[in-house]
Formats: C-alpha cells, sequence, structure tokens
C-alpha cells in the first residue's frame, strides 16, 4: 500500500506521493515571474522563493510544496482532497497521449478516475 496526496484540478482528480510532500500552502502572495517557462505559474516569496508550476492548469488557490531529490517547488492546485491509500496492485499504465510524461499512471477510486502524478517528471519543468 502506498499513500499519497489527493488534489484536483480542472475538474480532474490526481494524487502523489505523500513522501515528496512538504506542505500545503495558499497561493495568495504569488508574484508572476518575467519571462516564465512554460508550465512556471509564479514565485512564492520566501528565502529562498518557491518556483510555482502549473502543468495541469493555472486556476488555483493552494499550491502543495513538493521535495524530489534537490529540486523543491509549488505545484498550483485548485484544492487538496485528502490522503488516500492505494494499492500498488491496482494501479493501471500510464494514458498515452503525453506530451511529458506527468502522469505515470491510473486508478479508480470510489468510480472516480484518478491520474497518478510523477513528482520528479514535474520537476523538470523547471
Amino acid at each position: 500500500m502506498r499513500t499519497m496526496v489527493q488534489f484536483l484540478v480542472g475538474g480532474a482528480a490526481y494524487c502523489l506521493p505523500v513522501e515528496d510532500t512538504r506542505a500545503v500552502r495558499s497561493a495568495a502572495g504569488m508574484i508572476a515571474l518575467p519571462a516564465p517557462g512554460p508550465n512556471v505559474a509564479g514565485l512564492l516569496p520566501g528565502d529562498p522563493p518557491l518556483t510555482v508550476l502549473s502543468p495541469f492548469g493555472s486556476d488555483g488557490k493552494h499550491i502543495i510544496v513538493m521535495q524530489t531529490a534537490d529540486v523543491r517547488y509549488g505545484l498550483l492546485v485548485e484544492g487538496v482532497t485528502g490522503l488516500r491509500r492505494i494499492d500498488e496492485a491496482d494501479i493501471r499504465a500510464a494514458p498515452r497521449g503525453q506530451d511529458q510524461e506527468l502522469i505515470c499512471g491510473s486508478i479508480n477510486i470510489d468510480g472516480q478516475l484518478v491520474l497518478l502524478t510523477d513528482p520528479t517528471a514535474v520537476a523538470a519543468g523547471i
């Protein structure tokens, strides 16, 4: 069993590993980055500032603070719906058709398709 953080963006449900999650913060105070790269939503002031990514959509009120290897970043989301315990045997293959391999699998939870997010692939967008 794996514990995952479930979140929503654009009406779709996603999960990512809890071990890569550091915090959930408000997006209030996020500032624009001049000439941002693709999927960069902005910066959250701090020491150091946190680069916030939005590969799933730019409308969000919350930021999930992530840490993968040496990369710390924020993921802009509409909301965090909670923790999920997922049996790895229930995980299906990633959907076809991705430009970037952000989704590493899918699972059906209570009749809802939930896409499993690869935090390392998301971090590559910085």
